[in-house]
């Protein structure tokens, strides 16, 4: 993919009385955008030393809306028309059956729409149910939420490595529905950087070049699975009592894997173009002990045949981070 080619174009800055600074705007530009004499434009600021000048009609377009029809028959079918639709970035979702909602399927509806951030219902009555996505994208920042999914997915292998060190089945339990939580955020940067891919300007918002929003995407699902691996390994460890030296083992484990998914987090965050980030071998030279402790415990007398999944979960999660690591080697394009 090349590069997208800017132009230099060298503008004074003038001031008026007040000591407010004037700036003109490109001829071409403006008439390609259809800015004239009395228009608003928004102003963002991208970062310290860049903003983002564009016609105010891109920030207030009307909210894209969608109509879904409730048979009461398949309700799969709805909830993932739902979910499909949060995903595309409508903005408003109308669900109307031609019969009474019942009581039931509205509660299991609910549940859906609790899982995606930022839907709230605005009208309900027997056969409808409307909702509105209410968090405006200025507000919305991909790196907040990859940062807020790392944070969750820390917790998360922090306690499973305490739970398993003091055999603490409650808190083994609390870990697995701790999950829920990286997948709403997940569905966030999903909506999110769709619709940064659909909108330039809103790309151009949030810092992001075209390939970067498509290495989000795949941070994504790279985050969910992480969340999806420890959820199941807290899962599978739940009325399994392990012998001392494999429970060390396994917290030693954990505790490598918490420091790849900080690591990994940061080295994709901070990437730059032509060179791996200081952190990529030491990513690797974890995942490396976190493989060699696995085969420990697979060899070890004590180890029976019920830690086939948690080991299995162990190195899912290991080589997740490790793509991560990976995908942030990626060249980053700069203007």
């Amino acid at each position: 993919m090349g590069a997208e080619q800017w132009t230099m174009d060298a503008r004074k800055v003038l001031e008026m009385g007040g000591g407010t600074l004037l700036v003109s705007l490109p001829k071409a530009w403006a008439r390609k955008n259809g800015v004239k004499k009395g228009s608003t434009v928004a102003v963002d600021e991208l970062s310290g030393r860049k903003l983002i000048v564009r016609p105010i009609e891109d920030v207030e377009d009307r909210p894209r809306e969608v109509s879904l029809e409730y048979e009461g028959e398949d309700l799969v079918t709805v909830t993932n028309d739902i979910t499909g639709a949060y995903l595309y970035g409508y903005d408003v979702i109308r669900l109307w059956g031609k019969k009474v909602i019942s009581r039931e399927d509205r509660a299991r509806l609910k549940a859906t729409l609790s899982r995606l951030i930022g839907l709230e219902i605005m009208d309900e009555d027997s056969k409808r149910i409307t909702v509105q996505f209410l968090l405006e994208s200025s507000a919305i920042n991909p790196e907040r939420i990859v940062r807020r999914m790392s944070g969750i997915l820390e917790g998360m292998i922090k306690d499973t490595a305490e739970a398993v060190g003091r055999n603490d089945q409650k808190l083994l339990s609390l870990v697995a529905e701790r999950d829920d939580e990286v997948d709403r955020l997940y569905f966030l940067l999903v909506r999110t950087i769709r619709t940064a891919s659909i909108h330039p300007e809103i790309a151009d918002a949030y810092g992001l070049l075209a390939v970067d929003v498509l290495d989000y995407r795949v941070l994504a699902s790279f985050l969910e699975s992480v969340g999806d691996a420890i959820s199941e390994l807290s899962r599978r460890l739940q009325g399994v009592k392990l012998a001392r030296p494999v429970g060390k083992e396994y917290a030693s484990c954990l505790s490598m894997i918490r420091d790849m998914n900080e690591l990994a987090t940061q080295s994709f965050l901070s990437r730059r173009p032509g060179r791996p980030p200081e952190s990529y071998s030491r990513i690797s030279q974890l995942a490396e002990s976190v493989s060699q402790t696995l085969v420990g415990i697979t060899n070890s007398p004590e180890a029976g045949p019920q830690m086939v999944e948690p080991i299995g979960a162990l190195e899912r999660a290991s080589k997740l981070l490790v793509d991560i690591s990976d995908l942030s080697v990626t060249a980053r394009l700069v203007s």
